[in-house]
């Protein structure tokens, strides 16, 4: 019986034969090993010489008085050691090339994120008891959609013209806020003016130096009550490339809101949002924690290639929040009960994170 030769296929790119994919490689191991040679040859030589120059002065660049031979001397430093760098990858890229990647794992980048202290509070990916407790948290009727949010946004007394012009691009990013003239009103008058009228949150602006600053976060009827700072202000004519928002309900993505306090903050956040977006208007909102800043980020998806691929457009405004407080209830600074309170102290260890 004469078996049928198996033909390539037209589209499929040809295969190159065993022979010369060895020969490749044999000649790509040849150029690392005298690279690695003559870099061994340059470390070598170059290695005498500061051990000469050592032995004869003993002198390290902190004594020198001469500021130019000082710079000098690091500037030699720093070369030696790009260059032993330098050595030890050409050989870990011939060793895998000879025995493989298992052979040579490559490591991992060393983040803040990586070396995170260990949080006892971490919430893992299923928590029956934080399940529970979400059930009958303040947040309850948002989630299970029994009610839709609606925003009181005030600001602190005569605010300035930056901070007007804040509020206005942050009211295309949360839709249903509504912006009241704060007069001479007490910040408690205010919270149960809001009640009175059936808005389901409080948004107070405070500014330093003409600038937005602060930001107090009172969810209503039973609160809590959060304050951040606000930072990195970027508006929308600042943004290269920038597009411009409609009123629309955009989508909301939250990243890593990993702690108790995090969860409770990120489900505070996520409260001011509509649940049900408008996909077909392409607008998304990003709240990203990292190392306990929250980034804010208004983008629009850009469809190219018949729906292929998606580029995002960034619409503005972009800023930065850093939880300072969380209070139980409603904003009361005498007699409220604290669940949170960022401290100077606190910032020491950059690996500890606590959202």
């Amino acid at each position: 019986m004469v078996k049928k030769r198996e033909t390539q296929d037209a589209g499929a790119p040809a295969k190159k034969p065993i022979h010369i994919e060895l020969q490749q490689k044999d000649k790509e191991i040849k150029r690392l090993s005298g690279q690695i040679k003559e870099a061994t040859k340059k470390r070598d030589k170059a290695g005498r010489k500061d051990a000469a120059h050592k032995h004869k002065n003993k002198i390290t660049p902190g004594k020198m008085k001469n500021k130019i031979k000082r710079m000098e001397m690091v500037r030699s430093m720093k070369k030696e050691k790009a260059k032993k760098k330098n050595l030890v990858r050409l050989k870990k890229k011939q060793i895998r090339l000879e025995k493989g990647e298992d052979a040579c794992p490559r490591g991992i980048t060393n983040t803040i994120e990586t070396m995170r202290v260990y949080e006892e509070t971490f919430i893992a990916e299923a928590d029956e008891e934080i399940e529970a407790d979400e059930n009958i948290d303040e947040f309850n009727e948002y989630f299970k959609e029994k009610t839709t949010p609606k925003i009181c946004m005030v600001t602190n007394r005569r605010p300035s013209r930056g901070v007007f012009q804040f509020l206005k691009e942050l009211k295309t990013v949360i839709p249903n806020l509504h912006y009241y003239e704060r007069k001479n009103f007490k910040l408690k008058d205010i919270i149960e003016f809001a009640k009175n009228r059936e808005y389901t949150d409080v948004m107070i602006i405070y500014e330093k130096r003409g600038e937005p600053h602060t930001m107090i976060l009172s969810h209503l009827p039973k609160g809590p009550t959060a304050t951040f700072r606000i930072s990195g202000i970027k508006l929308n004519h600042q943004i290269a490339n920038h597009g411009n928002a409609v009123e629309t309900m955009p989508e909301l993505i939250l990243n890593n809101f990993d702690t108790r306090l995090g969860h409770r903050i990120g489900r505070m956040l996520a409260a001011l949002f509509p649940q049900r977006p408008n996909f077909k208007g392409r607008q998304v909102v990003t709240l990203h924690n990292q190392r306990d800043f929250i980034f804010c980020r208004h983008h629009r998806y850009e469809f190219v290639k018949n729906g292929q691929r998606a580029n995002l457009q960034e619409l503005g405004p972009r800023f930065t929040l850093k939880l300072k407080t969380l209070q139980h209830g409603t904003f009361d600074t005498k007699f409220g009960e604290f669940e949170f309170i960022y401290h100077a102290k606190m910032g020491e260890n950059r690996k500890k994170l606590f959202v």
